[in-house]
């Protein structure tokens, strides 16, 4: 026997890789009716995974991300304080990357500016300020966005994450991008045993130091499409 199955959580879970229900509010929201008519939906049209020839399962869009906003999850609505961004920033080593680049390239501007002679007492104390914050190997981007206006920053933020992707960062990605990880990150979440009967198995890396992280299915399509009915889950598996 395997375990309950939170309906809710699964339906959100559907949802954010792309399936479509017809539900009047979030299913969050939604009551245990309505939640329960969208897994009929769901039943009757089930989500369909995709399983290629090694056996790795992806999330039945299989369209590569283009921009850096579509691996990346930075929450930038709820950030209101500068060293909310900065803490935002340094969980992302390719963005903390970018700043310490943005850093030198501001601190050498300072540089050229301090060679003015016409400059105000005050005016040449606030750049030297600056340029020993930026000189700062490691934390010198700090200032960066302490000394703009937090719009400013953030929207320096947007500007990188609309980039397209640079896969030479591909090793930073978080663990479940892409289709391969949406897929993965999914089976992950459902009771253990329900993987189980289904053959579903989460492979994080196959050798030391790999970054192949995976779900699998090591089972025929056949079966694990049998068990998904009469475990009346909503989703089924195809060969591709």
């Amino acid at each position: 026997m395997t375990a309950r199955i939170n309906r809710r959580g699964f339906l959100a879970s559907l949802l954010a890789l792309g399936a479509t229900v017809a539900l009047p509010v979030p299913v969050a929201q939604a009551t245990p009716a309505q939640v329960a008519k969208a897994w009929q939906q769901l039943k009757a049209a089930p989500w369909m995974f995709h399983v290629n020839d090694s056996m790795t399962i992806t999330d039945g869009v299989d369209v590569e991300p283009q921009v850096r906003s579509e691996v990346f999850d930075l929450y930038l609505d709820n950030v209101t304080t500068p060293a909310a961004l900065i803490s935002q920033v340094e969980g992302c080593i390719p963005l903390a990357s970018h700043y310490q680049n943005l850093a030198l390239d501001r601190l050498g501007d300072v540089q050229i500016e301090l060679d003015d002679e016409d400059l105000a007492p005050g005016q040449r104390r606030a750049l030297l300020r600056l340029a020993k914050a930026l000189s700062d190997d490691d934390d010198g981007w700090h200032a960066l966005i302490t000394t703009e206006t937090l719009q400013e920053s953030i929207q320096t933020v947007r500007d990188w994450l609309a980039d397209p992707i640079q896969w030479e960062e591909m090793e930073y990605f978080p663990r479940d991008w892409g289709s391969q990880g949406k897929a993965m990150a999914f089976f992950e979440s459902l009771p253990f045993d329900t993987q189980q009967a289904l053959g579903v198995e989460i492979i994080e890396g196959d050798h030391p130091g790999s970054t192949y992280f995976a779900a699998e299915l090591h089972n025929d399509i056949e079966d694990a499409n049998k068990v998904a009915a009469d475990l009346g889950l909503p989703f089924r598996f195809k060969s591709v």
